[in-house]
């Protein structure tokens, strides 16, 4: 086979992409297996005390929220976060946030020495308190879809997929009896948030594979 410029070049392009994704594939692996299993006490108290100061700034906006995903499994588990988890997450409803403009939302929480960014492909807020590395509250917005009478996670990744609850199973979505008001209300690392209706049956939305079982991460 004649060796060409555009074939060395070529060949030298493939390498290249070849490295990159090993790269990223490697740097994934390793955040994977390099997660905390017990944060120290302090920071899971300081967490809680983050998110009490969320839900408070979420209750004076009168935004209807409650504890899921990660920080519903410790509730319901401990009354408290899950020891390896740097975050609490709180799901909201794209009917109330709407009614404030986004700049609005930010200079709100900026009030309360809190930082809020906006990630609009998952339609998920994060709340940082700047002097307290490496936790953050996330808050997961879902919308009522009239079609099929659920809950369904917004964002644009999900804004064209059809509503097929149990086909696209990245809609995350639930009934809204889940959450009729009055919500009930758990502890929750000393402090009371509300939570879903029916105890963990939001949980076997979210967790089709595997709600009935504890799973701990891979390197704990």
């Amino acid at each position: 086979m004649r060796i060409t410029l555009t074939r060395v070049l070529s060949a030298i392009c493939l390498m290249t992409v070849i490295l990159l994704l090993w790269t990223v594939l490697r740097q994934t692996h390793d955040k994977q297996f390099t997660q905390t299993c017990h944060h120290p006490e302090q920071f899971q108290d300081e967490l809680h005390k983050l998110a009490n100061r969320v839900h408070r700034v979420l209750t004076g906006l009168s935004l209807t929220h409650f504890l899921c995903y990660g920080a519903l499994w410790g509730q319901i588990r401990i009354s408290r976060s899950l020891p390896w988890e740097a975050d609490v997450e709180f799901c909201l409803l794209n009917e109330e946030l709407a009614k404030h403009d986004e700049v609005f939302l930010i200079r709100t929480f900026k009030k309360h020495n809190l930082h809020m960014t906006y990630n609009s492909g998952e339609g998920l807020y994060t709340v940082k308190d700047p002097k307290f590395n490496g936790a953050s509250v996330q808050l997961i917005v879902f919308e009522e879809d009239p079609l099929i009478s659920m809950l369904r996670r917004v964002g644009w990744k999900r804004r064209m997929l059809p509503p097929d609850c149990e086909g696209m199973t990245s809609l995350e979505c639930f009934p809204p009896r889940l959450i009729t008001p009055p919500l009930p209300l758990k502890e929750f690392g000393g402090f009371v948030f509300p939570v879903p209706r029916e105890g963990i049956e939001i949980q076997k939305y979210h967790y089709q594979d595997n709600w009935w079982k504890e799973v701990l991460p891979k390197n704990c």
